[in-house]
């Protein structure tokens, strides 16, 4: 009794099929909605189970003088012309269409649902979104994703236009660095802001160059995208060099390219220069960059290590006992910007041998997370113990390369 008084009452609205039959779009499987509209008009005694395949004519009633929809549904091609148009700069696999509604149409479907409820409706934005969404796919031969699609493309009617919300691509790969003196990522000049200043020789950098530059512009010259963020496992300090092949993500913003050759682009980076060198290149998405950011990776490390006095045999068994838990207190050099606390830490194991007088080939396998030249340096009595302490004299870390990441 209920579908048939909603009906009766819907039809003195003088609604087009699409609308009509919209609301009873939760009932019958396999049906358009203006099937479900044709339906809905032409069976007297309408029930739940009456909305099946009936053979409508199509469009047996146009929508040009819909007062819901205001013929909406009569300019589907137009609209996908409209959303295909604006994605031909772009390549693309996955993509979502969305759409902002004239504000008219908006307010007839409240009051609509007001006066007769929900119950068994679905959103005109839902179906418009469907049909244009369909069509587009087709004809572009791409698949939908309402996750996260390469492209969600969005027709706003309002004010006739399609916007664009092309989400980034990302790329999965490790690295080894062979030069000191250069950042992990691009690190800009303090009294500009990078902007640019005479201190920074108006370039807006501290350091001119860094992995992460010399790893992007070939990704970005490929994806033809106008920005990227890098994502590292960790980071090996600026005068350190890397040989443990640390993992990373490169996200590149606004790509208009996604099919791009990764082997190419690796053998051309490893070919042109020799600061880094990149291995294992895939395309990945989101998570993966969470899940390098969580990981701890414990770490094998050697040290070129000068001290103030001499060194025996005796004395290098001394270094060899630093093992099990070190406690290390926020180091002098990072306090700025990391928390002041104290942190525990496992020194699995070292080995010192002294290369020449007062020169100390230190290597050591260490905990995720452990500060490495101030467990030489003992940082002012910061970490405890530390070579320093355990020599009884000043150790000062001159080189040091990270040789294996876990």
């Amino acid at each position: 009794m209920y579908l048939r008084e909603k009906r009766d009452a819907l039809l003195e609205l003088d609604l087009c099929d699409r609308c009509l039959g919209r609301q009873f779009a939760m009932l019958g499987h396999g049906l358009e909605n203006y099937e479900r509209g044709f339906i809905a008009r032409t069976v007297e005694n309408l029930k739940e189970d009456s909305f099946v395949d009936r053979d409508p004519p199509e469009m047996a009633h146009s929508g040009e003088d819909c007062p819901l929809c205001n013929g909406l549904f009569e300019h589907l091609d137009q609209y996908v012309d409209q959303v295909i148009q604006a994605l031909e700069p772009y390549e693309l696999r996955t993509l979502l269409v969305g759409n902002r509604l004239p504000q008219e149409i908006e307010q007839a479907e409240e009051e609509i649902w007001e006066n007769f409820g929900e119950k068994h409706a679905e959103p005109t934005k839902t179906e418009l979104n469907r049909l244009v969404g369909r069509k587009v796919q087709t004809k572009l031969g791409v698949e939908a994703d309402f996750e996260r699609p390469d492209v969600n493309a969005i027709l706003d009617m309002k004010d006739d236009r399609v916007e664009l919300q092309v989400n980034s691509s990302l790329y999965y790969g490790k690295y080894n660095k062979y030069v000191r003196g250069i950042p992990q990522t691009v690190w800009y000049c303090k009294e500009c802001g990078g902007r640019g200043c005479e201190k920074c020789d108006y370039t807006g950098k501290k350091y001119q160059e860094s992995v992460q530059e010399i790893i992007q512009n070939d990704f970005l010259e490929a994806a033809d995208g106008e920005e990227a963020t890098f994502h590292g496992a960790g980071r090996e300090d600026i005068d350190a060099l890397c040989f443990g092949r640390r993992e990373f993500v490169l996200e590149l913003e606004n790509p208009r390219k996604r099919s791009i050759d990764l082997d190419r682009i690796r053998e051309k980076l490893n070919g042109y220069q020799s600061s880094v060198e990149l291995f294992g290149l895939e395309e990945t998405s989101k998570d993966k960059v969470a899940e390098i950011k969580e990981k701890k990776a414990d770490k094998t490390y050697r040290a070129a290590v000068r001290l103030a006095g001499d060194l025996t045999e005796a004395r290098t068994d001394e270094i060899s006992g630093i093992q099990g838990t070190i406690r290390q207190r926020t180091p002098k050099r990072v306090a700025h910007r990391r928390a002041d606390r104290v942190r525990e830490r496992e020194v699995y194991w070292i080995n010192a041998e002294e290369i020449c007088r007062g020169v100390l080939d230190l290597t050591v396998k260490a905990e995720a997370g452990t500060y490495i030249k101030e467990l030489i340096s003992g940082d002012g009595g910061r970490t405890e113990p530390s070579v320093a302490g355990r020599l009884g004299c000043e150790a000062i870390c001159e080189k040091l390369d990270v040789l294996d990441i876990d």
